[in-house]
């Protein structure tokens, strides 16, 4: 019996993320981010201040890149399953994040 309900939970795991990689596209991570990004910096940003690119390496799907208004840059690491990895810090804007 416990060897039954730990397949099961283990099969509805595999079912749920399975589920979410067919069903997540790249364009619904992107609004999803950038309107994080607009949500972090303020009024001024713009959900178009956000361009998104194909990741490369250790599971990063997508990596998308936010001009801030002051000049800023914030890009998001987006893993294999839409969740945040890490916010990197943008060439030259080290000190910013």
């Amino acid at each position: 019996m416990p060897l039954a309900v730990v397949t099961i939970c283990a099969a509805l795991w595999l079912f749920r993320l399975g589920w979410i990689a067919a069903h997540v596209d790249e364009s619904a991570l992107l609004d999803h981010y950038a309107r994080l990004y607009v949500a972090e910096t303020g009024a001024s940003a713009r959900l178009s201040d956000c361009v998104g690119r194909p990741g490369q390496g250790d599971g990063v799907r997508l990596v998308i890149s936010c001009a801030a208004p002051d000049g800023g840059k914030r890009v998001y690491a987006i893993g294999r399953f839409g969740g945040l990895l890490e916010q990197i810090p943008a060439p030259g804007d080290a000190s910013k994040t």
